[in-house]
């Protein structure tokens, strides 16, 4: 009865609080009265970001994690931007048919984008628009939690069509499938919505704040990251929870690669957090820090091993090889300004960068060795 209940009573200190995990309002601003934390994160990484120059700073925590401002820009994006109305915020790749969902605001929406061309080929205007997208299997459907209006809508590939809408919790943040259950993070409702056959049959308590999602590759787990609690908590498919864990100093989002492995965007404490879930729980296995800069967006090209993160508070995108448990560091790119999502085109190796400040989609096509020299 008690964990049942504390969901609800933490939801009151949340709403008291303010906004949540990625509500950074048109070019990059935190939306609400939070501009002495979010001030201090954005010197902090500004402090840790000269390489070469003076050691790092410490972390700095704020109430809620939040991508960083994004300064303007002082280098021209690497490979090619298009422009992309409406902030997009939120990218998944459906392969088998060539299709790049974007999620848009100014009016809501989904665009479906040509991964070769960029081209935009259809746009689904929903009532709410997402933090971002996943896909329910390889060819969707997509995956569009509506924070507004705190319903999941799932859009058939590729035709568009909006095939379940369900009604979940509060200010739902992050989606993913683990088999045919979808599990819905609502940030304000401090609780895991579980969808199937587009009706919600379970709720679970959820670590405070829940945020990121992420579904094992084969169905078999699911991590939840709770932004405000600074704790991960793994579900067996069947919504059974498995566990708790601590996770770095401002925790976003993760995402999971075919090796079993759970990867984490530590955004206060500019690193990367490995984990392993085992029934016993989730575990952490490895971590590696990354250049600086608040990392918030983060994908897993689990064919060619790599990890990239968009550096917010320096408009880079860096990756990283997989190494057993381990991370090696990798390349950086110049991106597009407010750099809040990534994705991976598996079958080609483009990655795509959301510029949500300037209205504007990035196709980068790393190449060669993805090591640095």
């Amino acid at each position: 009865m008690l964990r049942r209940a504390l969901p609800i009573l933490l939801a009151l200190v949340v709403a008291a609080v303010g906004t949540g995990c990625g509500t950074a309002g048109p070019g990059g601003a935190s939306a609400g009265a939070r501009g002495t934390p979010t001030g201090a994160r954005t010197a902090s990484a500004s402090a840790r970001g000269a390489v070469g120059g003076t050691p790092a700073a410490a972390p700095v925590r704020t109430d809620v994690p939040e991508p960083a401002r994004a300064p303007a820009l002082t280098r021209a994006p690497a490979g090619t931007v298009l422009p992309m109305p409406g902030a997009p915020e939120g990218l998944a790749v459906d392969e088998p048919d060539g299709l790049l969902a974007v999620g848009l605001r100014r009016p809501d929406a989904v665009a479906l984008v040509s991964v070769l061309s960029g081209r935009v080929r259809k746009v689904i205007r929903l009532p709410g628009a997402p933090r971002h997208l996943q896909l329910a299997g390889p060819a969707g459907p997509v995956l569009v939690p509506a924070e507004q209006v705190g319903q999941l809508f799932q859009v058939a590939l590729p035709g568009g069509t909006v095939v379940a809408d369900t009604r979940v919790g509060r200010q739902p943040h992050d989606a993913a499938a683990a088999g045919p259950v979808v599990f819905v993070g609502n940030e304000y409702s401090n609780t895991v919505s579980l969808v199937r056959g587009g009706k919600q049959i379970a709720l679970e308590p959820a670590p405070l704040q829940p945020g990121g999602v992420a579904a094992a590759r084969d169905g078999s787990a699911v991590v939840v990251v709770g932004v405000r609690g600074r704790r991960i908590e793994a579900y067996a498919a069947d919504g059974r929870p498995l566990g708790t864990a601590p996770v770095g100093v401002g925790p976003t989002h993760v995402r999971a690669a075919p090796n079993g492995l759970f990867y984490v965007a530590d955004t206060e404490g500019d690193a990367v957090i490995v984990f392993r879930v085992t029934a016993a729980g989730p575990r952490q296995v490895g971590s590696a820090r990354t250049q600086c800069c608040a990392p918030y967006g983060i994908a897993i090209d689990g064919r060619r091993g790599v990890v990239y993160l968009t550096l917010t508070a320096s408009n880079r995108l860096e990756s990283f090889r997989i190494s057993g448990t381990g991370l090696l560091p990798g390349r950086t790119w110049p991106t597009v300004r407010q750099p809040n999502d990534v994705a991976v085109d598996e079958a080609t190796g483009r990655v795509f960068v959301a510029g949500t400040a300037g209205d504007q989609l990035q196709l980068i096509d790393p190449g060669g060795s993805l090591l640095a020299a």
